[in-house]
């Protein structure tokens, strides 16, 4: 018993020795296995897009991320992108286990499966690249739509404090007067 005790202090305290600060689940991250269990690719890009590349380091309260999940749900575009992105695969999470250790199948069909992501890294590149410049565009349109309100705005404000009145009654001069009476 006194073992079991020595032996379940000794995994606990290399599990919290081994665990980087930046380890936890995330909305983001959520959103990246949900995209990788369902095969989604296009979610999975836009996952990339709004978290940016980074994402391809980010862990789980448990150590494992998205290289993890490219090997466990067998997504040859993820694992392209991660190859790519240069994510490690030697990570280690929690336990101990390596990116490959979740490959459901052999030898053979990992080294089938790693040839077919190498095969499709310059496709997803351009697809993220794509995807990347067009969130940017999205985002610069907004912020000059944002910055073109914010403006108006100190205007309209600017003009009430000298008391100009914004309301434009150019209909009223043109309304005329015929045989007594106010025809528009």
């Amino acid at each position: 018993a006194r073992m079991t005790r020595i032996a379940v202090a000794a995994l606990c305290l290399a599990a919290l020795t081994t665990a980087d600060d930046g380890w936890e689940d995330t909305p983001a991250l959520t959103n990246c296995w949900q995209a990788m269990s369902s095969g989604d690719t296009d979610k999975l890009i836009d996952v990339f897009v709004q978290g940016g590349r980074e994402m391809a380091f980010s862990r789980s309260a448990d150590g494992r991320g998205p290289l993890y999940w490219a090997y466990e749900f067998k997504m040859v575009d993820a694992l392209a992108l991660l190859m790519e992105l240069e994510s490690d695969e030697e990570a280690e999470d929690i336990e101990g286990k390596r990116p490959r250790d979740f490959f459901p199948e052999g030898q053979a069909e990992l080294d089938e499966f790693t040839a077919d992501a190498g095969a499709k890294v310059q496709e997803m590149m351009k697809l993220l690249e794509k995807r990347e410049e067009e969130f940017s565009e999205y985002q610069r349109a907004t912020h000059t739509y944002e910055k073109d309100l914010d403006e108006a705005d100190e205007e309209m404000i600017e003009a009430k404090a000298e008391g100009i009145d914004e309301i434009d009654y150019a209909d009223e001069d043109e309304d005329e007067v015929v045989g007594g009476k106010d025809e528009v």
